[in-house]
């Protein structure tokens, strides 16, 4: 299985893109916990750049999946533009030179959520954010959506576990992985209730006299 390094973009004092009702680095932080949970259940190793609201460089990101030795980078972000109405969710490679497989990911893992998100799909493009250039693997950067506009930002807030599972389900498509199948072992043999037996009853005391009384009246004729 694969070694996955998930980033929720920004975090700590760098709230990354703002809303009306939420901040990029909390909605993507909670999409990243939830997709942790999935490709974990599909039998892959998941690391998170960040586990809580905590600030990271460009290059911290970018050298904890190097030091790894990931095989795939995901930083997970949230657009914004002054235009309110701008809508859409977007993914990004490296624009440099990158394998034949970055690019293979990006289409599989792009068209995965694109077909289930029901905003504009903006395309898979390309472009060079530290992140994907600094990353020795295949790197991707989503753009769930717009959180300056009131639907996108509707879909940020309240379909944290459906980005979770589409993106789950493009990287499965990319790369493979099998639900754990739990064992369920058989109950063991209970041993069969032995029969109870009656204690044999010793001779009570009176019992025990009366018969030497018997014995005494036969040798003496009492």
């Amino acid at each position: 299985m694969a070694l996955i390094v998930i980033d929720p973009g920004h975090g700590g004092h760098d709230p990354g893109a703002v809303g009306s009702r939420s901040k990029e680095k909390d909605n993507v932080l909670k999409v990243a916990l939830r997709l942790k949970e999935l490709l974990e259940s599909h039998g892959h190793r998941v690391v998170l750049t960040r586990f809580t609201d905590k600030y990271l460089t460009l290059s911290e990101r970018a050298r904890i999946a190097n030091e790894l030795g990931a095989d795939y980078f995901i930083s997970l972000h949230n657009n914004a533009a002054v235009n309110k109405s701008a809508s859409g969710f977007e993914t990004f490679i490296y624009n440099g030179n990158v394998s034949q497989k970055t690019k293979d990911f990006q289409k599989v893992v792009h068209e995965a959520i694109a077909s289930e998100i029901g905003i504009r799909d903006r395309g898979m493009k390309r472009a060079n954010f530290s992140v994907l250039r600094n990353t020795k693997m295949v790197a991707l950067l989503i753009e769930y959506g717009f959180i300056t506009n009131t639907e996108d930002e509707n879909l940020l807030i309240n379909k944290v576990n459906n980005l979770a599972q589409w993106t789950c389900d493009g990287i499965i498509n990319a790369v493979g992985g099998k639900v754990k199948e739990y064992e369920v072992s058989e109950p063991k043999e209970q041993p069969k209730p032995q029969p109870k037996t009656e204690p044999k009853k010793k001779p009570s005391g009176n019992t025990n006299i009366r018969k030497f009384q018997e014995w005494l009246n036969k040798q003496y004729n009492a």
